[in-house]
């Protein structure tokens, strides 16, 4: 199954505000990243933001350092869901925040497409199962 293309693609982004991302923290990327998050919405068609508490809970986010991390849905017209759900961040840098609204702006939302850094929290759970 090939990859939505960025036509009929629209994505639901889910930032977590908890304190563990650093939404009110001003050492973060947070601020700069939900006003990103806003414009990658209102550029899309179909493009929804969602702010939620921890997305991962307490045992992976207290180990690491504080930085944002988003979940990334894909979704056709009619907001359902389409494919696997991506798990982008920590976001460290204004670099990975460029990155990650390109990425939705892009409209395939490949997690392949996305540089191996930004997909830490990914890879942890698609490992996570065989534990």
């Amino acid at each position: 199954m090939g990859m939505p293309t960025a036509a009929g693609t629209g994505f639901t982004a889910v930032l977590c505000t908890a304190p563990g991302c650093g939404i009110d923290d001003d050492g973060t990327v947070a601020g700069r990243l939900i006003d990103a998050l806003r414009g990658a919405v209102r550029a899309s068609r179909h493009g929804v933001l969602v702010t939620t508490g921890c997305l991962f809970g307490s045992a992976a986010c207290g180990v690491r350092a504080t930085a944002p991390v988003v979940l990334v849905q894909a979704c056709d017209a009619e907001r359902r869901p389409i494919g696997l759900a991506v798990r982008v961040g920590p976001l460290r840098t204004t670099a990975d925040v460029d990155v990650l609204v390109s990425w939705l702006r892009a409209g395939r939302l490949d997690p392949a497409a996305l540089p191996a850094r930004l997909l830490d929290f990914h890879r942890r759970a698609a490992v996570a199962p065989l534990n």
